[in-house]
């Protein structure tokens, strides 16, 4: 058995046990709400009743129970109302124990949903610590086992203060916290907020919770939250918001363009933002500038404003007049003191000014931020909203970009063209939240697989494109062989009923006389089409 069956196998373990023992806490609800027919206020039995009811609310979603899960959480919200009053209104609590009663039936009209394992994905090849803060055994353990089945090192705690403990003497890259850890009477953000202060670096943090009080996600954010989740536990939105942290973290060097006809100091600039991870290139010939930003595609431009010949001020226009670097930020970095001249400056091509002199650490962090700024409207306009991936328009783009350079280099390039079988059928049959998902779930199957320097784009509603630079067409086809398997075997359900789609694909690989990328698309289109024609669920090479 391999390792990705082994996991869904373990995972629906854990549901099924967690269905086992649903009557049994069902059962201790209703004794609980017995012993509050009492004469005298039971506040601790009121307590623990309310402890259970949002461990409840918690996690029977996440294994399979949302109706008894919405209901958990509608008693949950009753019980604090009477411990907010401090006394029961035992009218309403006579409707309270029906509803407890009631409980049963919906566990049992849950019982046969089941929810799929989340990707088949081959492990990141990264081993990033996680630890997660939760004292719901049984979330604790679906959220673990998913974590590890993508490759990270995970470490559970129960409670916060053996978590408090761990992450002191050896802190995590990241943590996943529940924000309510009843039995300790504790709330995790102000415990995670104390330890950010005492760490050498802050935690990136995902909190999840019942809660969706705006004092909740306020607590978060200054506990250093970079995701909240409300509970029932979407599994797919958390990795994804995990995965998209990750990769913003661990994705390209930001490319950076310095325009200084100080040549010595726009090295040192360069070798400082170097330091920090930044990629930097130096240019002091105006005359160059289109072929120089062609050459390295700068993420944003640092412009000296006086230069001899060509300003930086009209050197800014230039650059403006060519539609291709419109989007690119372009920052004046100059000592101008007079504030005319500056904001003549921003009025004409620029976007912002930093002033000489500027120390090392104002400069790494200057950039970093109008960096990832620029980044991050670039991702904006070229990606696709549901998948993250790039759009039509920009992977043609990228395969030009990769034969050119197939061309210059002489190695191999191969573009794959692949698309959902029969997805209409799924649009058709279980609607189209449930074809979203399926997007979504292949686009980040090809993510996962894919290395770092390919590039992915959804060419169409269901369509989508692989380039893959320094890979031969036979192993482009041992890699979309192992993406179609994996698709293939995982599982979605929607109302009780599970689904399985497959994909089919073509491949087409760069070879001399090929010199434009229409023809590669072409040819990949065609081997596509032959594909679906054979059956379907295949991988065909171009003839």
């Amino acid at each position: 058995m391999d390792k990705n069956a082994e996991i869904a196998l373990k995972l629906q373990a854990l549901r099924d046990d967690y269905a086992a023992r649903l009557p049994a806490e069902i059962q201790s609800l209703r004794h609980l709400v017995s012993d509050l027919a009492k004469p005298e206020f039971q506040r601790d039995t009121l307590d623990q009743l309310n402890q259970k009811l949002h461990k409840l609310a918690g996690s029977a979603g996440s294994f399979g129970f949302p109706d008894l899960g919405k209901q958990a959480k509608k008693l949950e919200l009753q019980t604090q109302t009477w411990l907010a009053a401090n006394q029961l209104d035992l009218g309403m609590l006579r409707v309270f124990a029906v509803a407890v009663a009631a409980l049963d039936g919906q566990a049992q009209g849950d019982s046969a949903k089941k929810i799929p394992l989340v990707s088949q994905s081959a492990p990141l090849k990264t081993n990033t610590l996680i630890y997660v803060l939760e004292d719901d055994p049984d979330v604790a353990d679906e959220v673990c086992m998913t974590l590890r089945h993508f490759g990270h090192q995970v470490v559970h705690f129960s409670t916060i203060a053996a978590a408090e403990v761990e992450v002191l003497r050896r802190p995590p890259d990241f943590m996943i916290c529940d924000i309510m850890f009843t039995e300790e009477g504790r709330e995790t953000p102000e415990a995670v907020a104390i330890l950010q202060q005492n760490l050498p670096a802050p935690v990136p943090v995902i909190f999840v919770s019942t809660r969706t009080d705006f004092e909740a996600y306020h607590a978060a954010v200054r506990a250093g939250a970079v995701g909240y989740f409300v509970k029932p536990l979407d599994i797919i939105r958390l990795v994804d918001c995990f995965e998209y942290y990750l990769d913003r973290h661990r994705s390209a060097p930001y490319r950076v363009l310095i325009i200084d006809d100080d040549f010595a100091l726009a090295e040192h600039y360069k070798l400082v933002l170097n330091s920090a991870d930044i990629r930097a290139e130096v240019s002091n010939n105006p005359n160059e500038i289109f072929e120089v930003l062609q050459d390295f595609h700068p993420e944003l431009i640092l412009l000296d404003i006086n230069m001899p010949g060509c300003n930086g001020i009209e050197l800014a226009q230039v650059i403006r007049l060519n539609q291709d670097w419109l989007r690119v930020p372009i920052t004046y970095l100059s000592s101008e003191q007079d504030v005319e001249k500056r904001a003549v400056a921003m009025g004409r091509a620029g976007d912002d000014f930093l002033s000489k002199p500027l120390g090392d650490r104002e400069l790494i962090t200057a950039v970093s931020v109008r960096a990832a700024r620029s980044r991050q409207l670039s991702d904006a306009l070229d990606r696709d909203s549901l998948t993250g991936l790039l759009k039509h328009s920009r992977i043609k783009e990228q395969v030009d970009a990769e034969l050119s350079r197939a061309v210059r280099s002489e190695e191999n390039l191969s573009v794959v063209m692949l698309d959902l079988d029969h997805f209409k059928q799924v649009n058709d049959t279980y609607g189209h939240p449930a074809g979203d998902k399926v997007i979504k779930a292949i686009a980040h199957l090809l993510r996962q697989r894919l290395r770092k320097t390919d590039a992915v784009g959804r060419y169409g509603g269901e369509e989508f494109v692989a380039v893959l630079p320094r890979c031969s067409r036979e192993e482009a086809q041992v890699l979309m062989e192992d993406v179609r398997q994996r698709l293939r075997d995982i599982s979605f359900t929607v109302d009780q009923r599970t689904f399985n789609v497959t994909l089919s694909a073509g491949i087409a690989a760069y070879r001399p006389g090929v010199g434009r990328a229409e023809q590669l698309l072409q040819e990949a289109d065609a081997a596509l089409y032959r594909a679906k024609a054979e059956g379907r669920n295949r991988i065909c090479l171009s003839r």
